[in-house]
């Protein structure tokens, strides 16, 4: 799944496409079209259709459907010039098949025109026991943070009530801001370790979650992102136009010399992200680290400078 990886490539992407298109929000939609393929096939094709296909890229991760959004992105922008959110979403699916190098699985990647989706025989061997202490307590850690992150934002729209008005009216925002936490706590929770961990489908995601905490590159790709979004938001903190170009320019010179260093690792044969298993995977994900930073040190910096549009109609 390595979602992180989806996420931080398309973000790269869609800094090229803001500074394109003079459209600093075509980052936050490339990145979000960049994870919308393992959202949607993984749970379709790894659990509703795991007794057929079993296979976790199909629908979303076909050159087809990423073709057609783009065209009709296209369209879209061509009349409207400012509503790019399709265009975008389109482009950040078609990068997240080309990290997936879906060119290697051309009936799918090319589907319906080479027939249809081939059955995978693919067997996913039980997470070892020494791992379930660390993805129990990696679960609940998720969960906090997901649950803290809701009672934040609830708190941005909703704070308002808890800082003037009537006590009843306080007493109720707040209690009701709580309970969206907890709730948001046990729900993560329950969705990571309890149907995805130790479920029927425990194998297959158990080992895609191991990939994402035990990799130097996914932890990079994971917070750097954390970053850009932040920033782009302006949450929790609104810098300056400097203050963000210097946190963009830094973050680009960090994530540079984290890839050559992984790839000087690598070349050495140090035991680096081992849970790729073959070296080309290991140089894919300091390929991504790589683009990523040439990306964020060149052109991140001219993002705060974009008109800060979302859709708008051209008059």
């Amino acid at each position: 799944m390595l979602i992180f990886h989806h996420l931080f490539l398309g973000l790269a992407a869609g800094i090229i496409l803001a500074v394109l298109l003079s459209n600093k929000w075509a980052v936050l939609y490339a990145g979000v079209g960049a994870i919308i393929p393992d959202l949607l096939d993984k749970p379709l094709g790894q659990i509703l259709l795991s007794d057929s296909i079993n296979y976790g890229r199909i629908y979303a991760h076909t050159l087809t459907l990423a073709v057609i959004l783009i065209i009709i992105g296209l369209l879209i922008w061509y009349k409207y010039r400012k509503n790019i959110l399709l265009l975008c979403i389109g482009a950040g699916v078609l990068i997240h098949q080309l990290g997936d190098v879906m060119w290697e699985t051309p009936v799918n990647w090319f589907w319906p025109f080479l027939g249809p989706f081939p059955p995978s025989s693919e067997v996913y061997p039980p997470i070892p026991d020494g791992y379930l202490p660390y993805l129990y307590l990696a679960s609940w850690i998720l969960a906090v943070i997901a649950g803290t992150a809701v009672i934040v934002v609830l708190y941005r729209y909703l704070g308002q009530y808890l800082a003037k008005g009537k006590m009843v009216k306080r007493i109720l925002t707040g209690t009701g801001m709580i309970l969206m936490g907890a709730g948001t706590i046990l729900l993560v929770k329950y969705l990571i370790w309890d149907l995805f961990l130790t479920g029927p489908w425990a194998n297959y995601f158990g080992t895609m979650y191991l990939h994402e905490l035990l990799s130097i590159s996914e932890w990079i790709y994971g917070l750097s992102s954390l970053m850009l979004i932040l920033l782009i938001l302006d949450y929790p903190v609104r810098f300056s136009e400097t203050t963000k170009k210097r946190i963009i320019s830094i973050c680009g010179a960090g994530i540079l010399t984290v890839s050559l260093l992984l790839l000087l690792f690598i070349g050495l044969g140090f035991p680096v992200d081992e849970v790729y298993g073959e070296n080309m995977w290991r140089l894919a994900a300091v390929a991504g680290l790589f683009f990523g930073g040439i990306v964020f040190l060149f052109l991140g910096n001219r993002i705060w400078e974009l008109p800060d549009d979302r859709i708008h109609t051209k008059k």
